[in-house]
């Protein structure tokens, strides 16, 4: 039999193989609008844009991303921050949002998102109450869309500072504004500005007052509480699903916010409201504010507490911290240390920071220990307890010394091998390859582009451009993974050939060193995790260059690959 041209101009033409987007749907409730429940609530958003992905051809949903409660004035939420992670790892290539203001209100930024960061990503964006798909020419209305987003930022602004204006009145007028009630509180059902008492919470508040009556120390009263399975106020209030964000689902009772209930006057039936402030539109971020400047209205609501317990409370919180300030005089003569891992060090356990604890022995000296403050509040949540200061010290230094030596020497190897002419020559040889697979790739593109001109044409089949497109996009990711071997061996090369390396000058420094210092851990040293059997991790600064060097030094003898 014969064998058909594959270039048969006289083959009908098919359509090309449908691309199949993976989706992401985006919805996003702001700050102004989520005790509504309107048509642009969380819930009716989702149900609209997946009846659109379901129905339209080329989409296949991936996931959905949620913001509930975000402002659309800056990009710092964790839904929108999720999706951009898994649009960068490559799971998501098209991204569809019910219209431009609910995926962001800042004119410059979403212009930035759409007509640079996405193009370049290769990310399809659709915007289905506007009109707007990027793969649909007839959509790319510049003018329309640069007016849209200059709307929406205006928008924002304006109903940032009105909102602002009715919020005062209403503290003003002893009514709630807040986006949840104070833990033994509920909002009314019947009017979201009352605080109406809580009756499953609300004995948890009456019991840690009368606790700390009892003089009970915050920490033994958190401990108590998280051994009892009773719930800190961010966890009741996810498990009643008045918060949506995951991250509350476990949290734990702590000294900070028990003892922040305890000075809270809502406690007493007085509406307290107004101690940090912020502007979005301004793009300020939150600040506390002094007691002389808070909203303080009395007698809103129905107290849990009297006024004899609360000041009960308030008498040995003064007493405390009297006695604090005492003793902090009272071992002034004894000889303290810097601390010179300060936020470096973690719990192997759970992930906390751990902090210096003081410890005065017999009245003369001083030692420190690091402490879990996970472990201190719920045992049974963290089995790391402490570990000495002075202990770890030395197991720091004698693993940095060791590190320092050995990396010395790897250094001293790449200045060796720098200096050979083989390596002087090898930037040049680098940079022709580079110049001409970039000529290449140019090429496979042009090539590629062409195609379904041709095919169009009918002067290619459907078999044969398929054939081809599936080729000449193989041929461009080999090129693209050349270039960046290339463009990676280059930089090693480069940073081999520095005439005095950073590092090594920092080895020569610290390699005399007798003791664990502030500049070894400042020069070297990232982070530090302490396991719960007391053994320990260090991360040094050093490492991603030091890998990449070393790449570059196990290819020096191989020549430029092929």
């Amino acid at each position: 039999m014969a064998r058909i041209s594959r270039y048969d101009a006289e083959s009908k033409p098919a359509p090309p193989r449908e691309i199949l987007y993976s989706t992401a749907v985006y919805v996003r409730l702001s700050v102004e609008n989520r005790h509504k429940e309107d048509r642009d609530s969380i819930e009716n958003q989702k149900a609209m844009l997946l009846r659109y992905v379901e129905r339209a051809p080329g989409l296949q949903l991936y996931s959905v991303y949620e913001d509930y409660g975000e402002t659309g004035v800056n990009f710092e939420r964790p839904g929108f921050e999720r999706m951009l992670e898994d649009v960068r790892n490559g799971r998501v290539n098209c991204i569809a949002v019910k219209d431009l203001s609910r995926f962001g209100r800042s004119y410059l930024e979403v212009g930035e998102y759409i007509e640079k960061i996405f193009p370049f990503l290769g990310v399809r964006f659709i915007a289905l109450v506007d009109g707007y798909d990027s793969n649909d020419p007839d959509s790319l209305d510049v003018m329309a869309l640069h007016l849209k987003n200059l709307a929406n930022d205006l928008y924002a602004r304006d109903i940032s500072q009105k909102i602002g204006s009715v919020f005062k009145e209403k503290q003003k007028r002893g009514e709630f504004i807040g986006s949840w009630a104070a833990y033994g509180y509920l909002k009314s059902e019947t009017d979201k500005s009352r605080l109406v008492v809580d009756e499953d919470t609300a004995p948890v508040v009456r019991d840690i007052f009368r606790r700390r009556c009892e003089g009970w120390a915050y920490q033994v009263i958190a401990r108590r509480l998280n051994e009892a399975g009773i719930p800190s106020p961010s966890r009741y209030r996810y498990n009643k699903g008045i918060v949506k964000n995951e991250r509350f689902k476990d949290t734990l009772w702590n000294v900070q916010n028990i003892k922040r209930m305890t000075e809270n006057e809502v406690y007493l039936g007085h509406m307290t409201q107004g101690r940090k402030k912020e502007s979005l539109f301004e793009g300020k971020k939150q600040e506390m504010l002094p007691k002389s400047q808070w909203s303080i209205v009395k007698n809103t609501h129905e107290p849990i507490i009297d006024g004899e317990v609360f000041e009960a409370v308030r008498r040995i919180d003064e007493q405390a911290r009297n006695r604090y300030f005492s003793n902090l005089g009272k071992h002034g003569s004894l000889k303290t240390s810097e601390n010179i891992l300060k936020g470096r060090v973690v719990c192997g356990c759970c992930g906390t920071n751990l902090v210096r604890y003081k410890n005065v022995i017999q009245g003369k000296r001083l030692r420190y220990s690091y402490i879990c403050p996970i472990h201190s509040s719920d045992p049974g949540r963290c089995g790391f307890i402490s570990i000495m200061e002075d202990e770890l010290h030395t197991l720091i230094f004698q693993i940095a010394k060791k590190q320092i030596e050995y990396s010395a020497d790897v250094w001293k190897i790449c200045e060796k091998l720098s200096k050979e002419q083989h390596n002087r020559n090898r930037p040049q040889a680098l940079t022709a390859k580079i110049t001409e697979t970039q000529k290449k790739l140019a090429r496979t593109q042009m090539l590629r582009g062409s195609l379904y001109d041709n095919y169009a044409e009918g002067i290619m089949n459907e078999g044969d451009y398929l054939f081809a497109q599936s080729k000449y996009k193989k041929d461009e990711e080999t090129l693209r993974l050349r270039l960046d071997q290339l463009f990676s061996e280059a930089e090693g090369c480069e940073k081999i050939q520095e005439a005095e390396n950073s590092w090594s000058g920092i080895f020569d420094r610290l390699c005399n060193e007798k003791k664990l210092t502030k500049a070894m851990v400042d020069e070297l040293i990232s982070r530090i995790i302490v396991n719960e059997d007391k053994s320990i991790t260090v991360l040094f600064g050093f490492e991603e260059e030091y890998l990449r060097l070393g790449d570059g030094v196990a290819g020096w003898d191989e020549g430029i690959s092929e």
